[in-house]
């Protein structure tokens, strides 16, 4: 080919290739807003991660649905989440988190499951910001499960959008007092391989108990005067014949330690699969208490499919319950995309929602090259939030600790289903 047929052809293909372009133009890559959440979906505890993952599904999907979330610059980005399984694990919980942190465009996390993993987990963040001694992680973390007390105050970057327990067995042992004057003794027990059931027992629940009045069978229990985590240690000490572990599928010596006990209040402050291995002993060893009381954690679904029968009567405060427009609107999307909602999981939608309003209130481009101080306006952000609404009413902020104040109800199993049956709101 000569030198003049060669240059009309490159000639040609120029000419071709900016008509393409002018038909054709490149689209800039999409922004998206990413999320990273991680809870337990295997193991004993798993019907918590997929609770928690099938709510945030539902919460994305409504996002999106109402044209996503604003960015610095007034572009529109969808939102979007990946989902890890930490198996309420502490070492896979601080593995993740590291991945999350130094490998993804994540803005924020939410989780994990489990107090124990949180806190082992939390103790990898940078305690302080702008600390250049301290090279712990610099990621904002929104937990929407792991509920044992004072958590969040380990890091900067550490926030939770959780009931607090503290304040929940208070007003419900106050109202038991009410409901209840002829009820005098309590007895209980607890998962000691789990953090959060065995601290909540020892450190609240029985301290609660004791301050309006209800006194551990046999004439209570030294040390313990109704203040939080007073006689802790003694609490535990006293009840290791009604103890279990988490993996547990026998019962029947911690029921006739109950059933011995002859209380009329009985505690059992474990998660759903032991709550109704426990229960479902005590049934058939035809235990009736005056009244029963469980943890926050097992005012679940698990426990109405698993024991409904068994569970017929046991109070439990929860920060969730389908009693507005707004939780019936999560309670059906958690069933649509295969779990449910309840205390913990409900805050998923929650904290979706909380973090595209600091997205968007913070200026946030969501660009690889500013993916660090777009994770510091979300910090920032969630620290400077006072109130924000939730599922069952306005949520509070304590932004020196990284924790909110929720609105909470009393529910009681009744018939197959959780029923209100008192609303302090």
């Amino acid at each position: 080919m000569s030198r003049t047929k060669l240059a009309a052809a490159a000639m040609f293909v120029m000419v071709a290739s900016y008509f393409f372009m002018l038909a054709h133009p490149v689209v800039a890559a999409e922004r998206t807003v990413k999320i990273a959440a991680w809870g337990a979906k295997s193991g004993p505890l798993r019907s918590f991660g997929v609770n928690s993952e099938a709510v945030l599904k539902g919460a994305v999907k409504a996002i999106n649905d109402s044209g996503g979330v604003k960015l610095g610059d007034g572009t529109m980005a969808k939102m979007e989440f990946t989902y890890y399984d930490s198996a309420c694990n502490a070492d896979q919980a601080i593995s993740i988190a590291r991945k999350v942190e130094s490998q993804t465009q994540a803005l924020a996390g939410i989780g994990p499951t489990c107090s124990g993993a949180a806190a082992a987990m939390y103790g990898i963040f940078q305690k302080k910001v702008d600390d250049k001694s301290d090279t712990g992680l610099q990621f904002p973390i929104l937990t929407d499960t792991a509920i044992r007390p004072g958590l969040a105050k380990k890091s900067q970057w550490t926030f939770r959008n959780v009931p607090n327990e503290i304040t929940m067995y208070d007003a419900l042992f106050k109202w038991l007092r009410a409901q209840y004057p002829d009820v005098k003794t309590i007895y209980g027990g607890t998962e000691t391989d789990q953090a959060h059931s065995r601290i909540t027992f020892a450190a609240v629940i029985v301290q609660k108990a004791k301050k309006y009045g209800f006194e551990w069978v046999g004439g209570g229990i030294e040390g313990v005067t109704g203040k939080i985590i007073a006689g802790m240690k003694n609490v535990l000490k006293v009840s290791k014949s009604s103890n279990w572990l988490l993996a547990d599928t026998n019962f029947s010596v911690q029921a006739r330690a109950f059933k011995r006990s002859g209380a009329d209040m009985m505690i059992i402050s474990s998660h759903p699969f032991t709550t109704c291995g426990m229960l479902k002993e005590m049934r058939r060893q035809r235990i009736r208490p005056k009244v029963l009381v469980g943890l926050t954690s097992s005012s679940s679904a698990e426990i109405l499919k698993g024991c409904s029968a068994a569970a017929e009567g046991i109070y439990i405060p929860t920060g969730f319950a389908p009693i507005t427009p707004a939780a019936a609107k999560v309670a059906a999307a958690a069933v649509a995309n295969g779990g449910s909602a309840d205390l913990h999981s409900a805050a998923a939608w929650e904290n979706a929602h909380i973090i595209k309003q600091v997205v968007e209130a913070t200026g946030v481009m969501a660009k690889p090259e500013t993916l660090k101080a777009d994770r510091r306006k979300v910090r920032d952000g969630l620290e400077s939030l006072v109130k924000v609404d939730g599922l069952m009413g306005e949520i509070g902020r304590v932004q020196d600790e990284g924790e909110s104040v929720k609105p909470y109800v009393f529910v009681q199993a009744q018939k197959g289903a959780w029923k209100v049956v008192h609303d302090p709101r």
